[in-house]
């Protein structure tokens, strides 16, 4: 088990938090594929490889939904849990 950021002022009165982590490497838009959730993250900048993680904050509505991370060919699913609870749930690339 791998200690998460803890939930700060960006995570106030969302309903979940996915995060998203490659701690080999780095996440490099457009040469790699990265999605989370079916869509390209928004906070990982493009050109240099440069960002390693992403945030993903969904609505209240979307607890407990499957949330789906996608590296290239790696695949990983998460459960998006409560943030409520202070939980958040980590989608970890090993490649």
């Amino acid at each position: 088990m791998r200690a998460a950021t803890p939930l700060g002022p960006a995570d106030a009165g969302v309903g979940a938090v996915v995060l998203m982590s490659r701690p080999r490497g780095y996440f490099g838009l457009p040469r790699d594929v990265v999605l989370l959730d079916g869509k390209e993250p928004t906070n990982v900048k493009p050109g240099v490889p440069s960002d390693s993680l992403t945030t993903l904050r969904l609505p209240a509505a979307d607890i407990g939904r499957n949330i789906m991370g996608l590296f290239n060919e790696e695949r990983i699913v998460a459960r998006a849990w409560p943030a409520s609870e202070n939980r958040i749930a980590v989608v970890e690339l090993t490649h």
